[in-house]
């Protein structure tokens, strides 16, 4: 039962073209936006801001872009920090897996992930 104590899954649109960086230890993280159009017509799309960290980064990065129709598991993290003399805080969802649904590019021409991809650093 834990283990769906922090869950979510998400199914949505890439909004941009995925940044990757690599941070000074060598770690990569790769950060998106996640589209969802509303239910209700007139109201503007759902946004979820992704994060991915190591293997799932790199493969991220390389297999979608923006447009693209994604399913993500993960867990949510909420974060707040000090900013201007307010706190500031956000909600992300941290990608442990996910699979592409549907592209509209040519960056993934239907490459198939390596499980093994997702699970080194």
């Amino acid at each position: 039962m834990h283990a769906f104590h922090n869950h979510v899954q998400l199914v949505g649109r890439c909004g941009h073209e995925p940044e990757l960086k690599v941070l000074t230890d060598g770690t990569h993280l790769l950060q998106l936006r996640l589209y969802q159009d509303s239910r209700n017509e007139g109201y503007p799309p759902n946004s979820f801001r992704l994060k991915a960290w190591k293997g799932v980064a790199r493969a991220m990065h390389r297999q979608i872009g923006r447009g693209d129709r994604l399913l993500v598991q993960g867990k949510l993290v909420n974060r707040s920090w000090e900013q201007l003399g307010q706190t500031v805080s956000r909600t992300e969802i941290h990608v442990s897996y996910f699979s592409v649904l549907a592209n509209r590019g040519p960056h993934n021409e239907g490459r198939e992930l390596p499980f093994s991809d997702l699970i080194t650093g």
